[in-house]
């Protein structure tokens, strides 16, 4: 047992965890349940890289209280474990999902095993049965220990199942790194329970919270944060793929009519929600291998594998089809209308000449309404 490359390795994890909470705290501009979350799960960790550095320089060392300090730094260790692997999978909810009363809905009932876990390890104090601290203030980790690393990695399998089922029934981009975080953590936990006296179960889940971090900052850069559409940025990035891999896609423009005639009436508040209607009717509308942007103000544009007119001409269907639904539930004080262009992109197609189709097809239709309405 390396006491010095232990206290390096979480050393590293701690100073991973503190500058990932000053950054968290600069860049966030709300704070959401999801990102107390996530602030409590660092700071776990880092309690736990000193805990777990603390626990390698007690053992086998002797003094008034050590092995008694051992027993409860072991004891919390086990407890901030299976407490992290939950509260991994809550965030992971909270953060697709985004409703506190999921948790309520399933999250009480799901605390119970991890419960059970801990208030397991009050009796273990006396009786061992998880580790034991030998008269010589020596660790020993028992047989039944083990419950502890099988049922993080079924939390951690959990969190996978809840991610599967939110994009199998939604839409939306998928840009929660699960893997991220999931990865490190069973490389580490792997090596550290079949290796006991390698430390890297905390520094790994420091790089995981770091990876997990860094990969939502996407959302930041490719994700539209009224629509939740994905925005400019990432349409210039798929175009500029698309083009140097010579592909053939289709493409529709869609303007919300008259909405100028909305933000002046009802006021922008309103007309931001003109706009996340009209985002969820494009997301619900359109096909499942296809991608939706919010590319300007009130324009949106679908980019989709149709190969001709024809299937083309289904998406606008269906667009219009989720449009006129919209309007008959009579959701909103105001109605929505679309003016949609469509275009191919094809072998000797550029992307300016893409959109720019798109673009005029789109105000064809939009200056025909207009007319019609100025008549």
């Amino acid at each position: 047992m390396n006491l010095q490359a232990i206290t390096v390795t979480n050393l590293i994890g701690v100073t991973i965890l503190v500058v990932l909470l000053i950054s968290s705290y600069l860049v966030r501009q709300r704070r959401q349940l999801s990102d107390r979350v996530f602030s409590a799960m660092i700071g776990i960790t880092i309690a736990a890289c000193i805990g777990e550095t603390a626990s390698f320089w007690i053992d086998g060392k002797a003094f008034a209280g050590a092995r008694t300090l051992s027993a409860v730094i072991s004891t919390a260790l086990f407890a901030m474990n299976i407490t992290l692997s939950f509260m991994w999978c809550v965030y992971v909810d909270l953060r697709l999902y985004k409703q506190k009363s999921r948790l309520k809905k399933y999250y009480l009932r799901l605390a119970i095993p991890s419960a059970a876990l801990i208030l397991a390890l009050i009796p273990n104090l006396k009786f061992g049965y998880l580790f034991s601290i030998d008269e010589n203030n020596v660790y020993h980790r028992q047989p039944l220990g083990y419950i502890y690393f099988f049922s993080v990695f079924l939390y951690l399998g959990l969190s996978v199942v809840v991610r599967y089922r939110y994009y199998k029934g939604s839409q939306k981009a998928k840009f929660f790194p699960i893997w991220m975080f999931i990865a490190p953590i069973i490389i580490g936990s792997t090596i550290q329970l079949f290796f006991y006296g390698i430390s890297l179960v905390w520094c790994s889940i420091a790089i995981a919270l770091a990876g997990t971090y860094m990969s939502l900052q996407n959302e930041l850069s490719y994700i539209d944060p009224l629509t939740k559409l994905y925005n400019r940025n990432y349409l210039d990035h798929i175009l500029s793929d698309i083009a140097s891999r010579g592909a053939h896609v289709g493409g529709i423009m869609i303007d919300i009519d008259f909405f100028k005639s909305i933000n002046d009436m009802y006021g922008h508040s309103t007309g931001d929600k003109a706009l996340i209607n009209a985002a969820e009717i494009i997301r619900s509308a359109k096909p499942a291998k296809s991608v939706a942007v919010r590319f300007a103000g009130d324009e949106f544009i679908i980019v989709s594998e149709a190969e001709n007119e024809f299937e083309l001409l289904n998406i606008e269907k269906s667009i219009r089809n989720h449009l006129s639904r919209f309007n008959a539930e009579d959701r909103a004080d105001y109605q929505l209308s679309f003016s949609i262009g469509k275009s191919l992109f094809g072998d000797d197609s550029t992307i300016d000449r893409f959109l720019s189709e798109m673009d005029d097809n789109m105000y064809s239709e939009k200056r025909k309404k207009h007319c019609r309405s100025t008549a």
